[in-house]
């Protein structure tokens, strides 16, 4: 099956994440025939090559493909009776046929774009139980062997299926690198020679139209912190909890933090195993977003707002009234020293729905708007940044008529409702 994700920020992207009958199986191993053929005894090729594979500190090439959950060494166990007789019973090893069993399929399948080094370590994987298998698949003790012990993986598919790093992956793309045009001023190489001739090649951890890539080089670089997620620097110093250079680009709280926080805390979980059941998965968000270069300002926001966080919700006029469901949304402290807030919006739409696969587009559909305002007077996202602004914070709503453009310059600006009833506006 093959899954196609298209995104237009910063820049076009097209994802290909291919997976089950898509992978292709590993190189035949000359090595493995040699071995099968050498006449080593079934127990010696195990104690040779299968026993330092379970001893390894290392992850098997299982980790290519899955973040957590699966590790070949579940397919192997302290002896070699048990490991074949364990095998056999799952319906792992196909005696007649051992380069048909489905633990060498299992071992050779392979991403699409394979890590050098991961893919050699899968080759070695795959020549060693080949070898085993068919020394063993030879030994009448041994095809007679039986255990009612179990053998691979001991969390259920549900848990497997999400630390699939295709799955993974997806998550990023949804949650942080739609949001990679708030950083690529100073973070992406095709836009910040200033910042990398003063702090090196290192704030470049962008990887052009490479999510996947990204995602990667944010780990490596320690930008995500697995062990305490809150703490990680791709939080803190865009929220200015730490130095940062680029300015505030979010707040605790906000949208884009708990879609950050979304991904980082689940990617956090996987790593470190903490899904053992079903019922332990994050349930999915049932809202999906996406930024745009629209921009909305609003101007003659009462000074006594300074710096607290507004949200704008959007609510597009129907033809049975105002929709249920926002169609855009947008949040950041107010500037109230100048009296205004201004900041470009985000479309979003209920997960699986036309409106969702139309979000792509990066357009807002022109017409009249039911604009909500809420702002975070009591500081709750502060305290907990699971908290959503309600009608407990909301202070007014305005009506807007607005092509919708996009561009900075090209803003559509309305003028702050001085109550809570509606008021109409033209857009200017």
């Amino acid at each position: 099956m093959l899954r196609i994700i298209c995104f237009s920020v910063p820049a076009v992207v097209c994802l290909s994440i291919s997976f089950g009958a898509a992978n292709q199986a590993a190189e035949p191993n000359e090595e493995a025939a040699a071995a099968a053929s050498s006449g080593d005894s079934a127990l010696a090729v195990f104690e040779r090559r299968i026993l330092p594979i379970l001893q390894s500190a290392k992850p098997s090439s299982c980790a290519e493909c899955h973040l957590s959950g699966v590790d070949l060494k579940d397919y192997i166990r302290s002896t070699q009776r048990e490991t074949f007789a364990a095998l056999v019973s799952a319906k792992l090893v196909d005696i007649e046929h051992v380069d048909k069993s489905k633990i060498l399929e299992f071992i050779e399948r392979r991403p699409e774009k394979p890590n050098l080094i991961s893919d050699k370590v899968r080759r070695e994987e795959a020549a060693a139980f080949r070898a085993w298998l068919t020394a063993a698949a030879k030994d009448p003790e041994l095809q007679a062997a039986k255990t009612e012990v179990a053998i691979g993986p001991t969390i259920p598919p549900e848990v497997i299926r999400h630390a699939r790093t295709d799955r993974v992956l997806a998550s990023f793309v949804e949650n942080i690198w739609t949001e990679a045009g708030r950083c690529a001023a100073c973070h992406s190489p095709d836009r910040n020679q200033k910042q990398v001739e003063e702090h090196g090649e290192q704030v470049s951890w962008i990887r052009l139209n490479d999510p996947a890539g990204t995602m990667n080089s944010m780990i490596e670089n320690g930008l995500i912190d697995a062990d305490e997620p809150e703490h990680s620097l791709i939080l803190m110093k865009p929220t200015q909890q730490v130095e940062h250079g680029g300015g505030q680009k979010m707040v605790v709280g906000d949208r884009t933090y708990k879609q950050f926080r979304r991904f980082i805390d689940d990617y956090a979980a996987m790593k470190h195993g903490r899904y053992q059941t079903a019922k332990d998965l994050p349930p999915e968000s049932g809202e999906v977003s996406l930024v745009t270069d629209i921009w909305l300002k609003f101007e003659n926001v009462p000074a006594k707002f300074d710096k607290l966080l507004l949200q704008a919700d959007l609510f597009r006029m129907t033809d049975h009234g105002w929709s249920k469901q926002r169609m855009a949304t947008s949040d950041r402290p107010i500037f109230g020293g100048g009296n205004l807030w201004q900041h470009s919006l985000s479309l979003t739409a209920e997960r699986n729905t036309a409106w969702a696969d139309q979000i792509e587009k990066q357009q807002l559909p022109p017409g009249r708007y039911l604009i909500k305002l809420y702002i975070d007077q009591n500081g709750k996202l502060a305290k907990d940044y699971h908290a959503i602004l309600n009608d407990e914070d909301f202070v007014g709503q305005v009506e807007v008529d607005s092509e919708w453009p996009a561009g900075y310059g090209k803003m559509t600006i309305v003028q702050f409702p001085l109550t809570d009833s509606a008021e109409s506006n033209s857009a200017q």
